[in-house]
């Protein structure tokens, strides 16, 4: 191996040359390598007495200054002139390294030969940002710089993997490469961004690689140079590359879905997990997809406890996903995902009991010593729950939010057509056949929920409403009431009704089971002559078109929704479930902005409207003619409508931190920690997440890279749209 030139261009920022300075002559044998610090023109005169300093501590280091300002580029060519025959080292100044580093990335740079650059892990360099990639990571709690390093390099199995470009914050180059590709392109990239990538791309043209260095871990501050430029540059430097490399978005984007790195990642989130110690709770629901981004009122609420509670508790989702079952493990600070693998059952609801789901549940209980569960959904999940949990004595409780305890069908919708109530055995086995086209008993359905229940610690639902039905069916069962949380601003509710024309409006995702056959009659007949009907959110009909007395509005964020609302004029809300709701998260985002709600006599939503005054209700099962004069007598009565708008004034939206405490109450007695979870999971996590190749043509991806704050070849938070798609790859 060659001795190497470590080479530091300065340009301002005081304090971060003189803790990376500071760190390099820490770490690094300057005997057998070369410090070159290049200052280029900085305005700031302590620059200038820094270096003096060092330059009368440490003769070895050598100095340049420029006499004009260079830019990132010319200036890094400048110290890579310096030599003809040592490897170089690229650092920004904004950096700190650590223990060992220079003799880790040399012996990575020369496990192969032909390996041309070579770039270590990061908290902030994009591709290779660990944990949470494409984003900075500020260091854990309790953590130093050289814990934080030694805990990496313990994670590392020295994979080397392969990356398409290095990256500039600390980059190893060989000479033999500088030889034959030479320098960086000063005259396409001035003052910096992409004459790295540029440097890589064209080192492949001679069948050189680029690698990263996964035992290597390096801090890497926010650039403090050419703050108010860097977009610009960032625009122009990934045009220029477009044009030289056609094939380098594929390569970026087959690198991104494939994140060779993802296995390292989850080891140190799980290092960093098992730190803390804290009690590990297992959740199991139906759905985590896109969790962040979810919708979905069980998966929401799942969600908004554990944002609530990590800090205190460990949280493990146990879930079907796309044909086989996976674990999200959310810690205080970082989360991993890992895939078990799928069952031989078939997973049906219709299926029991399932003899490879209930050996997985069993090793997830032993791998991430479980000590309290709560299920939120069935689906998918087997009744072998209750021989696991009372095996391994695992207290459990449930929160039911829809009514899968009492028909596969959840929402009771008698053959998808309407509302069943309290049916006899024999017309619920008749409906389960018009829709599975094979004969179930509800009984044993239902027998097998009773003894879910029975064994829980806990039953809770969100509503009285909903306690009260499930009673119906399981009258020996102790519910207990939690209503759910929201994280909503309330509007101040000032509005009044107009004398001619008041708008109403639906909002949400509108299927059969919302009422969606409601909107569309009164779009099609324009029952309610003296005002507008408006849509926010989707619907069920794909040919609902906004016409005179009709406007789609399209889907809306929970954020956008008052402003909306507001901006359209609307006076009331119709939430005309078919179905007695269980909570409601639309309605309390109705409320919020300071608008009634009208819906049916039955459920969640009728419950709250009565109990606090904060709409009407109407006869379940009116007709769409008698739903209409229903809401034009609510727009002509101005005493009574002022009257709920007082009351939604006076009404207090439980938060998610409120509903959170409750729940937290319950777990403290049986959720305690038994120590680190299993190193079963790191071999799990090797085996699933590494060299899974993934196939990305250029015509799908091609946008990935159509911003300027594409984070390959800059400094700048990766974009959303990108973070959404990494999401769904875990």
């Amino acid at each position: 191996m060659k001795n190497c030139d470590i080479i530091v261009p300065i340009y301002n920022a005081y304090d971060c040359v003189e803790a990376c300075v500071n760190s390099v002559l820490k770490n690094t044998n300057l005997k057998e390598n070369r410090l070159i610090l290049i200052d280029d023109k900085s305005p700031d005169e302590r620059i200038q007495v820094l270096l003096k300093k060092y330059k009368e501590t440490y003769p070895e280091i050598l100095f340049l200054s420029n006499e004009e300002n260079l830019g990132f580029v010319k200036t890094v060519n400048k110290g890579m002139l310096q030599s003809s025959e040592h490897d170089v080292l690229l650092l920004n100044s904004d950096t700190e390294v650590t223990k060992n580093w220079l003799e880790k990335i040399k012996t990575c740079a020369y496990s192969s030969t032909n390996i041309a650059t070579v770039t270590p892990l990061s908290n902030n360099a994009t591709l290779a940002s660990v944990p949470k990639p494409f984003e900075p990571n500020d260091l854990p709690d309790n953590y130093t710089l050289e814990e934080m390093a030694d805990l990496v390099e313990k994670c590392s199995h020295n994979y080397y993997p392969e990356i398409p470009t290095g990256h500039g914050f600390c980059l190893y180059i060989k000479r033999e490469v500088l030889d034959k590709v030479g320098l960086f392109d000063a005259n396409s990239y001035g003052k910096g961004y992409g004459e790295e990538n540029d440097f890589c791309f064209r080192c492949f043209e001679y069948g050189y690689r680029h690698i990263l260095c996964d035992n290597t871990y390096i801090l890497h501050k926010e650039s403090k140079s050419f703050l108010n430029t860097k977009e610009p540059l960032i625009a122009e430097g990934l045009k220029i590359l477009e044009e030289k490399y056609p094939d380098y978005k594929r390569k970026l984007d087959q690198w991104v879905f494939n994140r060779p790195i993802h296995y390292i990642a989850q080891n140190i989130s799980l290092a960093l997990g098992n730190k803390e110690n804290h009690p590990n709770i297992l959740f199991l629901i139906h759905d985590w997809q896109n969790i962040r981004e979810h919708l979905g009122g069980t998966s929401l609420h799942a969600w908004d406890l554990i944002e609530n509670m990590r800090s205190k508790y460990n949280f493990h989702i146990f879930v079907p996903e796309n044909g086989v079952y996976k674990v999200y493990s959310y810690f205080k600070d970082t989360e991993i995902v890992i895939k078990y693998g799928a069952i031989k059952e078939e997973m049906t609801d219709l299926n029991f009991y399932s003899n490879s789901y209930k050996f997985m549940l069993s090793e997830i209980v032993e791998n991430y010593n479980i000590t309290f569960a709560h299920i939120h959904h069935m689906k998918g999940h087997f009744f072998d729950v209750v021989d696991v949990f009372t095996k391994h004595k695992i207290p459990y409780m449930i929160t039911l939010h829809d009514f899968y305890s009492q028909c596969p069908l959840i929402n009771k919708i008698y053959k998808n057509f309407q509302y069943c109530g309290n049916p006899s055995v024999q017309k619920c086995n008749e409906c389960l056949l018009s829709i599975y086209r094979k004969p179930i008993e509800i009984e044993t359905w239902r027998g097998e929920w009773e003894k879910l229940l029975q064994m829980a610690y806990k039953v809770i639902t969100p509503s009285e409403a909903t306690k009260k039905e499930i009673l119906e069916k399981y009258s020996n069962l102790s519910i207990d009431v939690i209503e759910h949380g929201v994280n909503i601003k309330k509007s101040k509710s000032n509005l009044v009704l107009d004398e001619e024309f008041n708008d109403i409006a639906f909002i949400g995702a509108i299927g059969y089971h919302k009422g969606s056959h409601y909107l569309n009659d009164f779009v099609h007949y324009n029952r309610i002559s003296k005002c507008k009907i408006h849509l926010f959110g989707i619907s069920d009909n794909a040919n609902l078109k906004s016409n005179d007395h009709f406007e789609n509005h399209g889907r809306y964020t929970r954020d956008e929704l008052k402003d909306l609302l507001r901006k359209n004029n609307i006076k009331l809300i119709c939430l005309f479930s078919i179905w007695p709701e269980t909570y409601s998260y639309t309605m309390t985002e109705a409320i919020a902005s300071g608008i009634p709600v009208v819906s049916f006599s039955i459920g969640a939503i009728a419950e709250r409207i009565k109990k606090y005054n904060l709409g009407w209700t109407i006869a379940f099962g009116s007709t769409p003619e008698e739903i209409a004069q229903e809401i034009e007598k609510i727009l002509c009565n101005k005493k009574a409508y002022n009257k709920v708008i007082k009351s939604i004034q006076q009404y207090s939206i439980i938060s998610t931190k409120e509903m959170a405490e409750k729940y937290d109450s319950l777990y403290q007695k049986y959720a305690v920690s038994r120590g680190e979870l299993s190193k079963e999971l790191e071999t799990l996590m090797v085996k699933n997440n590494l060299f899974t190749p993934f196939s990305v043509t250029y015509p799908d991806y091609s946008w990935i890279l159509n911003t300027p704050k594409w984070k390959i070849i800059s400094k700048l938070k990766f974009p959303k749209p990108i973070k959404k798609l990494l999401n769904r790859r875990k």
